[in-house]
């Protein structure tokens, strides 16, 4: 069996269905590639590590991002995303170093909670 049936076959399995590809092709992916992200994450939201009824592809939000061709736009595919997460946890725009800083400031919090 193939990697890409592989896929598939988990895919399946854990109910988890591929965009549509109209949808893919937006991002400039294939199937296998969006189940690809998905699998790596081991099949979870990597922020909330839950399994979703809906997925997004996560993308940055980069400027002139709709005029891109889709080769070019899956450069800015960071992952695949709970709806949830992707539309209430994760700011389209929001660079690493202020993701860091929200983690460090809770972490801060957490310590003086748990001293």
């Amino acid at each position: 069996m193939g990697v890409v049936t592989d896929l598939k076959a988990q895919a399946a399995r854990l109910g988890i269905k591929a965009p549509t590809a109209p949808t893919l092709k937006r991002y400039g992916l294939t199937e296998e590639e969006w189940l690809g992200l998905l699998a790596d994450q081991g099949w979870k939201c990597p922020i909330c590590l839950r399994r979703a009824a809906t997925w997004n592809t996560d993308h940055h939000h980069e400027a002139g991002w709709r005029h891109m061709p889709p080769e070019q736009r899956r450069r800015y595919v960071r992952g695949v995303l709970c709806a949830y997460c992707n539309h209430r946890v994760v700011h389209s725009r929001m660079p690493a170093d202020v993701a860091q800083r929200i983690a460090d400031y809770i972490a801060a919090y957490e310590r003086r909670r748990d001293a």
